[in-house]
């Protein structure tokens, strides 16, 4: 069976994917797949508690937006007043910030919420208390901050300036304003951008300030120097060549293969850059294995019981004989659930097509073949009888996990070999709108089965289809 190729670039959630280019496809800087590329996106980034409560909301990621720098003397009048400068996203996570505290409230369930103001704004900051008891719990590493660490059985009273690094946590969305573009390419894709929200801080660590450990000249001035590395932090940012890059520069830097893979969730071999199951020879995998279930070896969740796969070979065997033998919907034992099954994407039970191989758990544990193999398994093993039946149970679990089987019906204890030649081929050529006689139809939603199935494995069979 073929699919048919499509003419337009390949897209992805709704950006250009071309193959040439990696680096000119049209993605979001908040990009869910790009977000965590970026180094400042884990760093703990110092802000002002003002810039932080006034931080939006930007397709759910908050994010520092500042305009780009650039250089005025190659911009006219008026492209300087219509369009004044590219924004620059930078999507955060952590924060570092000073501040005195101004509010205690110590909870009964070991957290503390406490109140930080540093001038520009305040914040509530949540942390939880060390006890000394915890397994947890780390000593002081000068001996002049045991006092500090421990005083009044908490490490801060009203009053004390204090650093706070700590996870931004949004408690609410804010109001959506218009949908913006924020870049000056017209064809970019629009941002949902929510300002005035409410966030919080979940502190990793809350170290007060004390002022016999600073030198001398940073007693009366260490707060200033906070917010001049505050200002300076937002001045790294608008620089065009900044160090502080968001995901869509990384993903710039890491070359053609490695950002394609990325953009398509792990699927490489549609650039070429990779053999797909039935090319390559990365495994002693039968053939059989790779062409009914386009499936190696390499991709199997590993069984201490069954290091080398003879029991799962057997048992794939096994159930692709079966399958063999199922020709019409009459011949299934489970005719009711086999047109149920069809249906679900979207093929009729009377079209002639192979049907797909229903079975059940017990009518594995009673075949006799593939019971003396899982005993010459684990015969060697302390409890031969009980790893028996947890050989078997492992071994069903991997094989869903790996995307082979699927669990179709709990109560009557059905499960559905996910072959190619009745199950993922028939649902990828309906997914696109087609059927066997070549008509178009409407596009099917994703039967929950097929969500088992490695994404780059539908990929890679939609990619060998085409060609």
């Amino acid at each position: 069976m073929d699919i048919a190729a499509e003419s337009s670039p390949t897209t992805t959630e709704g950006f250009a994917v071309t193959e040439d280019d990696a680096n000119e496809i049209l993605i979001s800087e908040v990009d869910h797949r790009l977000i965590g590329l970026s180094p400042q996106y884990w760093s703990y980034t110092r802000l002002s508690i003002g810039d932080l409560t006034a931080l939006p909301l930007i397709n759910g990621v908050d994010c520092f937006l500042t305009p780009r720098r650039r250089d005025e003397s190659s911009v006219d009048e008026s492209e300087r007043h219509c369009n004044p400068s590219q924004w620059h996203i930078l999507p955060l996570s952590r924060v570092l910030l000073r501040g005195v505290i101004t509010a205690i409230d110590r909870r009964p369930n070991g957290c503390t919420l406490i109140v930080v103001d540093d001038g520009t704004g305040s914040i509530d900051c949540r942390c939880w208390d060390e006890s000394s008891n915890s397994a947890f719990h780390l000593p002081a590493l000068l001996p002049q901050h045991q006092q500090s660490l421990h005083r009044n059985g908490l490490r801060y009273d009203i009053g004390d300036s204090v650093e706070v690094m700590g996870k931004i946590k949004t408690l609410t969305a804010g109001n959506a304003s218009s949908i913006v573009n924020l870049s000056e390419k017209a064809e970019a894709t629009s941002m949902e951008v929510r300002f005035g929200c409410i966030r919080e801080v979940h502190a990793t660590t809350v170290n007060v300030i004390d002022t016999h450990q600073l030198s001398a000249a940073n007693v009366w001035n260490s707060e200033a120097v906070h917010w001049l590395k505050c200002i300076n932090v937002e001045n790294e940012i608008r620089k065009k060549d900044t160090t502080m890059k968001n995901g869509k520069e990384v993903l710039s830097l890491l070359g053609k293969k490695v950002s394609s893979s990325i953009l398509r969730d792990g699927e490489r071999s549609s650039m070429g850059c990779m053999k797909n199951v039935l090319q390559r020879q990365c495994c002693q995998t039968p053939v059989r294995f790779r062409r009914a279930l386009f499936y190696c070896h390499c991709e199997a969740t590993l069984e201490s019981l069954d290091p080398e796969f003879c029991f799962r070979d057997a048992l794939l065997n096994h159930l692709l004989d079966c399958e063999s033998q199922i020709h019409c919907i009459e011949n299934s034992s489970y005719q009711s659930a086999t047109e149920d099954c069809m249906d679900l994407f979207g093929i009729d039970a009377n079209s002639g097509m192979q049907p797909p191989f229903l079975f059940t758990f017990q009518s594995i544990c009673s075949d006799e073949h593939l019971l003396s193999i899982a005993r010459g398994l684990v015969s060697q093993t302390n409890l031969p009888d009980g790893n028996l039946q947890r050989l078997i149970r492992r071994t069903f679990a991997a094989m869903t996990k790996d995307g082979l089987l699927s669990l179709y019906d709990e109560a009557e204890d059905l499960y559905l070999l996910l072959s190619c030649n009745r199950v993922l081929v028939p649902y990828l050529r309906r997914s696109r709108g087609i059927d066997d006689g070549g008509f178009v139809r409407p596009n099917i939603s994703e039967p929950f089965f097929i969500r088992t199935v490695p994404r780059k494995r539908l990929n890679e069979l939609a990619s060998h289809l085409m060609t």
